[in-house]
């Protein structure tokens, strides 16, 4: 009993509540939850091809959205179309699900190796992604969001990409450890 007054008093004295080691555990369960709420809602509609939920996922804002295709598939690019290029491109999120919707359907794309890092406000999900069409896989690499928390609700306010396109290097059969 003595050893347990003494160590509530030394938490209390150094200005740590009693519990903050629970308490902050369950916050980010129930973040990661919110998070992967945001990541299921995303793939939900791009296969739907549902526009209008798509959009209520992201910030109000200037949202960062940036391609970056990797060194093969750059070159593939650049020999298909007899000039350099850049190995980027920026596009937005509304163009994103236009394209997806003028495709009439078939669209997918699949998440998984999934790291989730921030707090109750601000969070960074990184992931390998593969993006099919009709059920075939087009292209795959690294993708990662910024989210901020704005009025209660998960934003996505950025999000950055590699493409390495499936026809110039298959992804690797063990990449996909944990799909989503």
């Amino acid at each position: 009993m003595k050893r347990i007054l003494s160590v509530l008093i030394g938490c209390l004295w150094a200005g740590i509540q009693p519990g903050t080691a629970a308490q902050a555990q369950q916050t980010n369960t129930q973040i990661r939850k919110e998070l992967e709420t945001v990541m299921h809602d995303f793939m939900a509609s791009i296969k739907t091809g549902d526009s209008t939920k798509f959009y209520k996922l992201f910030y109000d804002g200037p949202v960062t959205w940036v391609g970056v295709d990797k060194e093969q598939s750059h070159q593939y690019f650049v020999k298909k179309n007899n000039k350099l290029s850049k190995n980027y491109f920026k596009s937005s999120p509304q163009s994103f699900i236009r394209s997806i919707v003028a495709e009439g359907g078939g669209e997918e794309e699949k998440f998984y190796n999934i790291r989730m890092d921030g707090d109750e406000r601000v969070a960074i999900i990184t992931f390998n992604y593969s993006y099919w069409s009709k059920g075939k896989k087009q292209n795959w690499g690294q993708e990662s969001w910024g989210l901020i928390r704005a009025d209660g609700q998960w934003k996505i306010a950025s999000v950055i990409f590699s493409v390495e396109m499936e026809n110039v290097v298959p992804e690797p059969a063990n990449a996909a450890k944990t799909k989503k």
